[in-house]
């Protein structure tokens, strides 16, 4: 078995153990490892985590005060399940976010970050040689992750990259992906590459691309039943 994964800290660094805590949780969430509507230990996490059940619960709180979780009774957490109306509110903002991270630079994009987006589209090309379907979807959803970072991360802007992440935390690929994966799966690769392929060259069409493909994830969550 693999060693336990621990959250190290000196005893008087009760903060730092707080943020390290909840930051760790914010990965789990955000990369979907923790799913919506998940039921979390307070326990068993920091058990995992080789901590106190006290910075967990900090924690945790914290979460619950942005909104992302449920305390309730027995040491337990329930990660709260977006509604329709969060998602496409959210939808809106990384179109918004996106648009401008792009026409921030006006083509000036750094050689080493359009380096990145070519990999990790060459990496969602390669998903097609996977016969297993649910590890095709999985790596899908962390290499659309990985894109829209970097999208974002184009504006070389620290305050822009939080709120991204916050984003991320109240709605995350692997919820996005549920709507819209197997209905864009067959040109979601061609999609990202040709936005790629405009970033440099034609930044105003590389944003009229991100905008179509948004409007189309889109269009897949109004359609569906999902409760408001």
């Amino acid at each position: 078995m693999g060693e336990r994964p621990q959250v190290a800290a000196k005893k008087s660094d009760t903060l730092s153990l707080v943020d390290r805590v909840y930051e760790t949780l914010l990965d789990r969430i955000i990369t979907g490892a923790i799913r919506y509507g998940d039921t979390i230990s307070i326990k068993k996490v920091a058990s995992e985590l080789s901590v106190s059940s006290m910075p967990v619960r900090e924690a945790m709180k914290r979460l619950e005060f942005e909104g992302v979780v449920t305390i309730k009774p027995r040491s337990a957490c329930r990660v709260r399940r977006p509604t329709r109306r969060m998602i496409l509110e959210v939808y809106e903002l990384r179109e918004a976010l996106e648009a401008f991270a792009v026409t921030r630079r006006l083509g000036a994009i750094d050689p080493s970050a359009l380096q990145r987006l070519q990999g990790i589209v060459e990496g969602m090309r390669r998903l097609a040689t996977l016969a297993d379907a649910d590890t095709r979807e999985k790596l899908a959803i962390e290499l659309d992750r990985q894109f829209h970072a970097e999208i974002i991360g184009l504006a070389g802007n620290e305050m822009l990259n939080t709120f991204s992440r916050q984003l991320n935390l109240h709605v995350n690929m692997t919820l996005m992906h549920e709507k819209t994966y197997h209905s864009l799966e067959k040109e979601w690769p061609e999609m990202h590459a040709e936005v790629v392929a405009c970033l440099q060259s034609d930044p105003p069409r590389a944003v009229e691309l991100l905008r179509d493909h948004f409007a189309r994830a889109t269009a897949l969550w109004k359609e569906d039943g999902a409760s408001d």
